[in-house]
């Protein structure tokens, strides 16, 4: 453990396809820090779509042929992504990987799918292939061809997890991030609220839109900024609209949800992006969140709960 900023412990690891790291303070027991991290490679290992030995990959390898008994956690991730799927009419969508492995965006590869290819992998992206069954703990997929991927959703349901280890632990003064997923616990070390930067969807890494100070909240962004290609001129990025089949063209370059569940903040982050500004607004307002939309127009909106928190850089 590294002792930085008087009694600052910050602890850095790669799980979800990301970095993640947690900050607290002294004293505190090691292991408790070392659960939450290996509950987070323990959610990685088992509801990761790229690896077909996980129970994802598991479903994802036996769709159209036969049910899939998982673990407690992965079928509440589950359970919880078909919700907000049909919450939001598929534009949150859990079974969306044939669409994000057709367009293989961050990947180095910078290929436009043909129309035929879109509307192949549109087919099997639908949320209603996907068979729970509660009484067994398993999941099907109807159709052979159909693939799950729980990447709009597993970092917000594995930050609620570290943050409910933490609490548990006696720790009243955090700061999660698992790759962008962040929550916020009691104060910093100046005894302050936490100071959290909003990434400019259009600069590098680092470079804020503003800063918000929050205490006991989540904050969860959805940008254009993270994975994208240029081609021709046109800018493709990795959030996808589950009912075109290509990347969303909502006039929104992100959203930043602030709330108090960061599984949710995940699914509807997402959901907004693809849905657009009012839409968008309409949804989150309806589960009690507060947002900052970063428009194509290079305008910002702000939700009247954040308006006192949010500072804009100059």
């Amino acid at each position: 453990m590294k002792n930085i900023n008087r009694n600052l412990i910050r602890k850095s690891f790669c799980a979800l396809g990301t970095y993640n790291t947690i900050q607290t303070f002294y004293p505190i027991k090691e292991q408790i820090l070392d659960e939450a991290i290996n509950t987070v490679l323990r959610i990685h290992n088992r509801m990761s779509a790229f690896n077909s030995e996980s129970e994802i990959g598991k479903i994802n390898k036996f769709a159209g042929i036969k049910s899939i008994n998982v673990s407690k956690n992965t079928f509440r991730v589950l359970r919880s992504a078909k919700k907000f799927s049909k919450i939001t009419d598929g534009a949150f969508d859990v079974t969306i990987c044939p669409l994000t492995e057709l367009w293989k965006i961050g990947r180095g590869e910078n290929t436009v799918p043909t129309s035929s290819e879109i509307e192949k992998a549109l087919s099997l992206s639908d949320y209603r292939g996907l068979i729970l069954n509660e009484e067994n703990q398993s999941a099907f997929l109807k159709k052979a061809g159909q693939k799950i991927d729980l990447g709009g959703i597993a970092k917000g349901y594995a930050a609620d997890e570290v943050k409910r280890i933490l609490i548990q632990g006696g720790v009243k003064n955090a700061l999660i991030n698992l790759g962008g997923n962040i929550i916020a616990l009691g104060e910093n070390f100046d005894h302050k609220f936490w100071t959290v930067g909003i990434q400019n969807p259009l600069a590098p890494t680092g470079e804020f839109l503003g800063t918000l100070s929050v205490s006991n909240k989540t904050i969860v962004t959805s940008g254009s900024n993270e994975r994208f290609f240029i081609k021709d001129g046109i800018r493709y990025h990795h959030i996808i609209d589950p009912r075109t089949g290509a990347p969303a063209q909502s006039g929104i370059l992100s959203v930043t949800l602030v709330g108090n569940n960061s599984m949710e903040a995940d699914a509807l982050s997402t959901a907004a992006f693809v849905l657009g500004l009012e839409k968008g607004i309409e949804l989150i307002q309806k589960y009690g969140y507060e947002a900052i939309f970063a428009l194509e127009n290079q305008q910002l909106y702000v939700t009247n709960g954040l308006r006192d928190q949010f500072q804009v850089c100059s």
